[in-house]
């Protein structure tokens, strides 16, 4: 069973008070987390077995673990717990958990300035987010409580002349997220609470600069991570206008007041910079260098640094946004600095790079996966001098676990959720659109047959909720009309295109509170996205020429909280491919280490003389899904092979 589906049944039986159920999960949960932990005694005891499952036990900030319990995160998942504890170790807190009373913050300021750095590298959906979010906030904790005082004092300073201070007071204590033309990050019906305008008194010293910058490759991802941070650090938002906030009410919230984000996500954003006051920084790699530039982000107080999805986020920032970010601002820098470099597929070559180019400090950085942590060995001078993907088998839980003395970055690779299940479909040219409609139609009917004989009370099916991905936005916005043709009044459907598409914020957003079924994507345009309740994937293409782009689609479907069509036996990644491709799955298969199984794509029998229905849904599907078509048999086969006639005659929607 794989760790995100392990972690997903506990959770479950936590909920359902099953109690026995959550114990035994939890119990084995542990064990597999203690196989990888480092620093364990010579015996292999390994007196935090226990005491790391908990949020408060790995030192999360007393107010953070409270709110993370509102917010639904009861326990840490695996790669959480790693990362944290690799954090724990660089900060000296010891194995047996003596850490004294000083707060993880504390023990940032007693290392001076010292350099410091965490490969978080995991499956997608294990987690990552919060992994590095969860230590962020517990390591600024004290300085954003400072902030707090400082920003109400400043105000209190001004004075009441105009009868407004406790307004002002109020903007100052609400947790912000800003960005300019809108009051809040986010798309659709959502509603931010909490005050959105700059404050009338002065500023007050030392709270302008951010502490934080996370870097992502999308506008869509960093908007999710915005909305994620703005809930931790008490925001709320209201799905629908009647929506009861309950334990997540902001006046239960017991950590600092008007913690400010600031998001430069695109063009009209940087056009104005961050010029209020920020204490986290959001921004993609083609923005970064003139925030940097432009004194909006002072690299030198930056304490903690992200860049989420590490593979694409540093192969898009240019080297000289790096020396400005990493290497520039050292001789001025006098507090300790953290750096997360986030992802699925964080490789070796890539990790050496990091390392080279001073991202990752040598001598001074863990690497933390779902299975393990330890820290990051020194490897001589020999450094890769490209950022290609080097892909490498994945290893199985044993060959990961076996050394926990410390980790080198052979030990990175594609990380592939071992629950999923993978499927190839092998059809005739041009029937890629049409095969998909008739799966997509087998699906919801499969689901509604189970729920009329009553079989959900048994095995627990899920509504299906798809994403189909397309190597590129113009096969998926060629596809959108007349997929969503054939499935009118069947499933609803949306297509998120950030490049050429219209609202992807919306879409992104709607998709996710369950208003459309089934989205038509590219992967690079829903990494690192979290859709909730999906159940399954479907690729036309198959990439591999970058296996990463597998991994990150294939992930969509593995990530904790989803348990496929049916709970229990994980998610679900079917392969549409033409036969002149179809042998190129077992390349991939022994590349990221799993296995598939071959699925029969059935034909449908039309009978001429049947149901005027059927006919009607026949003669649509022929003409408007095949890529060419000579005339119509009694089998939606994708056309004859042999006619050479129409070989110029291929419609625009052929992938």
């Amino acid at each position: 069973m794989g760790l995100n589906e392990l972690q997903t049944l506990m959770r479950d039986a936590v909920a359902k008070q099953d109690f026995d159920e959550a114990a035994r999960l939890r119990d084995e949960l542990g064990e597999r987390v203690s196989a990888g932990a480092y620093g364990k005694s010579d015996d292999g005891d390994d007196p935090r077995k226990r005491k790391r499952l908990s949020w408060l036990g790995l030192g999360t900030a007393p107010w953070l673990e409270d709110r993370l319990d509102a917010l639904g995160y009861m326990f840490p998942t695996t790669i959480q717990i790693n990362t944290f504890e690799s954090v724990n170790t660089m900060l000296g807190i010891s194995s047996d958990g003596e850490d004294g009373t000083l707060t993880l913050e504390e023990r940032m300021y007693e290392n001076e300035s010292t350099n410091m750095g965490v490969v978080v590298s995991g499956s997608t959906g294990s987690g990552k987010t919060l992994a590095y979010l969860t230590p962020l906030l517990s390591t600024l904790s004290e300085s954003l409580f400072t902030r707090q005082r400082i920003r109400v004092k400043s105000e209190e300073d001004v004075g009441d002349v105009t009868d407004d201070l406790l307004d002002r007071v109020a903007i100052q204590t609400s947790p912000t997220i800003r960005g300019h033309g809108r009051s809040q990050v986010g798309g659709g019906d959502t509603i931010a609470t909490g005050a959105a305008m700059g404050s009338m008194g002065k500023s007050g010293e030392g709270v302008r600069d951010p502490l934080a910058l996370i870097v992502v490759p999308t506008r869509e991802l960093g908007v999710q991570t915005a909305l994620l941070l703005y809930e931790m650090i008490g925001g709320a938002r209201k799905k629908t206008e009647t929506e009861m906030f309950g334990k997540t009410n902001m006046f239960k919230y017991k950590g600092p007041k008007g913690v400010k984000i600031g998001c430069i996500l695109d063009a009209n954003e940087a056009k104005y910079g961050l010029k209020l006051q920020t204490d986290v920084a959001i921004t993609t790699p083609k923005y970064l260098g003139k925030l940097l530039r432009d004194g909006d982000i002072n690299a030198s107080a930056l304490r903690v640094v992200v860049y989420d999805e590490a593979d694409l986020t540093l192969d898009r920032t240019p080297e000289e946004d790096l020396n400005a970010l990493f290497r520039d601002s050292e001789q001025e820098r006098n507090l300790s600095r953290l750096t997360y470099l986030v992802g699925a597929s964080v490789t070796e070559s890539l990790g050496r790079l990091c390392v080279r180019d001073s991202v990752l400090p040598e001598g001074q950085s863990f690497i933390a996966t779902a299975l393990r942590f330890a820290p990051l060995a020194e490897e001589g001078e020999n450094i890769v001098q490209d950022n290609s993907a080097a892909v490498t088998p994945k290893l199985d839980e044993a060959q990961a676990t076996t050394n926990t003395t410390s980790a080198t970055f052979q030990d990175l690779s594609l990380c592939l959720d071992p629950g999923l299940i993978h499927e190839r479909v092998v059809i005739e040219p041009d029937s890629g659109l049409l095969a998909l409609t008739r799966l997509l139609r087998n699906e919801l009917k499969t689901y509604e047959d189970g729920i009329a004989s009553g079989l959900n009370e048994t095995i627990q099916m899920q509504p299906p909720r798809v994403v189909v991905f397309f190597p590129g936005e113009a096969e998926a916005k060629a596809s959108i009309e007349s997929v969503r043709d054939a499935l009118w009044n069947v499933r609803r459907l949306c297509v998120l295109l950030p490049d050429t598409g219209a609202a992807p914020l919306e879409i992104m957003e709607g998709f996710n509170n369950g208003e459309m079924d089934v989205m038509l994507a590219t992967p690079n345009s829903v990494r690192g996205l979290d859709f909730t309740n999906l159940t399954h994937v479907y690729t036309l293409y198959l990439p591999i020429d970058d296996p990463r782009e597998y991994v990150h689609l294939a992930g969509r479907v593995g990530r904790i909280g989803q348990m496929g069509s049916v709970r229990g036996t994980g998610g679900r990644v079917t392969s549409i491919l033409q036969k002149g491709e179809a042998g190129r799955m077992v390349d991939l298969a022994n590349t990221l280490g799993f296995e598939f199984e071959d699925v029969e794509y059935e034909v449908e029998n039309v009978d001429m003389e049947g149901d005027v229905d059927d006919m009607r849904r026949y003669l649509e599907d022929t003409f408007g899904l095949l890529g060419s078509v000579d005339e119509p048999e009694g089998k939606l086969d994708g056309g004859d092979e042999d006619d050479e006639d129409d070989e110029d005659d291929e419609d625009d929607m052929e992938l």
